[in-house]
């Protein structure tokens, strides 16, 4: 992997609508973006704003590397979900059985981005 760039956002959600782990689990990469930023300081258009492309790897979060964490742990830490009504019964559900792999990062928060190629 190589560097791709760094990301402050300052306001969640990102901008990123799907991450993926990696093939052990580990680690979480950006999948899909928001493609345009509709007003300015739309929080939704910050990934876009911030140039980070589909297929970028989370490297670290607030100067902590996460690389080898957990997905569920990366995720809990970007605590990056858009409110879906659709979705908000099963992530209860799963916070109540499973609970937090991880407290969110605080913000501003910074990503340190990495690519595969």
């Amino acid at each position: 992997t190589g560097p791709a760039g760094q990301s402050v956002f300052k306001k969640r959600p990102f901008g990123v609508l799907r991450y993926q782990p990696g093939s052990d689990g580990n680690g979480a990469m950006a999948k899909e973006l928001v493609q345009q930023s509709r007003y300015p300081g739309d929080p939704q258009g910050q990934a876009f704003v911030a140039g980070v492309q589909d297929g970028w790897v989370v490297k670290s979060i607030n100067g902590q590397d996460v690389s080898g964490l957990k997905f569920e742990a990366v995720m809990d830490m970007l605590d990056d979900e858009v409110a879906d009504p659709r979705f908000s019964k099963s992530t209860e559900l799963a916070l109540q059985s499973e609970g937090r792999y991880a407290e969110a990062a605080e913000l501003p928060l910074t990503i340190d981005w990495a690519t595969t190629r």
